[in-house]
């Protein structure tokens, strides 16, 4: 066995630290080893260090431009990066070599559907689907597809069929739901959010302030003023990559963020703005720190939960007495709470106020908002400011 066999094995064992410190010496040593750039960039992509995982993929494609795996990687790196167009040129360059590949294909297709070039990524998916046809990541892919070009019916059919073929049935159960075709959860499955936040974080930020004019973190920003907070004891739910965090930094003794997405935290570690942050679901680390905070915020995270019973009772036990609440949620009507299509939960504003008083909080501010903007339209909401009893 080869010294790159070796690397390959405690690669595929899951020995990834080890592979990459061997791997690291091999180049050292053989600066030309195709095959050991090609599984730096492969290790580095898997720990989302995107712009190292590029570089050693072009160094090895500069050396064999002819090695279809090497394209098919550096696509998936691209893709990524959110450079979905270089990602199709990559994919297609693996292609014309020769690799006929499911996943290629299935990854080249949603490449396409971010440019919303949706024929030719229905296209893909299905020559990914033709080669392998329980191919489930496929079949989910094109079921989203086909939902987002109005093929409703398509596209829960093929839902259906990625569920047969294994994919998550919590994640597609929840996507159902919002369709009105199977009875909505309480919340979103955790899974669902880490993978839809983990694969965000690369442009999270200028996608949401840039394209949609996000608005909460200033929401938020603004609510607290007249409180003349300072010194305090800081939680920041659902931080994402900290774009509360330069609010919040200012009145903060300490300042946590938790989320479920380690991709998110590792934007908001760049930040440096927060004392520790914890990859955790917000209401399991509420139940965990009793009596520690003065202060809470949740910018848009409520979003994700329909029932907010279990997470208003934790954050009664996690804030100290006179602590306060701010959070921002979608405006429903009617119902307490429902599921949309968007796959986001909205609340009514009388729920709100009911939960809250019978979770022991005082109301101290509940406004309608515009949170952000989707398409031409605006997104409202409720801004809530509410006081631990």
């Amino acid at each position: 066995m080869t010294e790159y066999d070796e690397l390959l094995a405690l690669y595929h064992g899951g020995a990834l630290d080890e592979a990459q410190q061997r791997a690291l010496a091999l180049i050292e040593r053989e600066p030309g080893h195709v095959g050991t750039l090609q599984l730096l960039g492969v290790l580095d992509a898997r720990r989302g260090e995107f712009p190292a995982a590029l570089e050693w993929l072009d160094r090895a494609v500069a050396l064999d431009p002819q090695l279809a795996s090497l394209h098919n990687n550096r696509g998936n790196v691209l893709l990524a990066l959110d450079r979905e167009d270089d990602a199709v040129a990559s994919y297609d360059r693996a292609l014309a070599l020769g690799l006929e590949d499911a996943h290629a294909l299935n990854n080249r297709g949603a490449a396409l559907q971010a440019r919303q070039r949706f024929d030719a990524a229905l296209q893909s998916f299905e020559r990914a689907l033709a080669l392998r046809p329980d191919f489930a990541d496929a079949l989910l892919n094109r079921g989203e597809l086909l939902l987002e070009i109005g093929q409703r019916s398509a596209g829960i059919e093929s839902l259906q069929q990625a569920r047969a073929a294994g994919a998550d049935d919590a994640k597609i159960a929840f996507t159902l739901a919002s369709l009105g075709v199977e009875e909505p959860a309480e919340a979103a499955p955790a899974e669902f959010v880490r993978e839809l936040f983990d694969q965000y974080a690369h442009g999270f930020d200028a996608h949401l302030t840039g394209r949609l004019g996000y608005r909460a973190p200033a929401l938020i920003d603004a609510a607290l003023q007249p409180f003349a907070l300072r010194g305090q004891q800081v939680v920041d739910l659902g931080c994402g990559t900290g774009l509360c965090g330069p609010a919040l930094r200012p009145l903060a003794a300490r300042l946590d963020g938790v989320d479920l997405s380690g991709a998110m935290l590792e934007r908001a570690r760049d930040l440096a703005l927060y004392d520790e942050l914890r990859c955790a679901e917000i209401v399991a680390d509420l139940a965990a720190t009793p009596g520690r905070y003065d202060l809470a915020v949740a910018a848009d995270v409520l979003i994700y939960f329909g029932a907010l019973d279990a997470l208003f009772a934790a954050l009664h036990a996690a804030l100290r007495p006179r602590g306060r609440f701010v959070f921002t949620v979608e405006a429903g009507e009617g119902q307490d709470f429902e599921l949309r299509p968007t796959r986001r939960y909205v609340h009514a504003a009388a729920y709100l106020a009911r939960l809250a008083q019978a979770q022991g909080f005082e109301l101290l501010r509940l406004s309608g908002e515009v949170l952000r903007h989707e398409g031409r339209a605006e997104v409202p909401g409720h801004l809530v400011v509410l006081q631990r009893d």
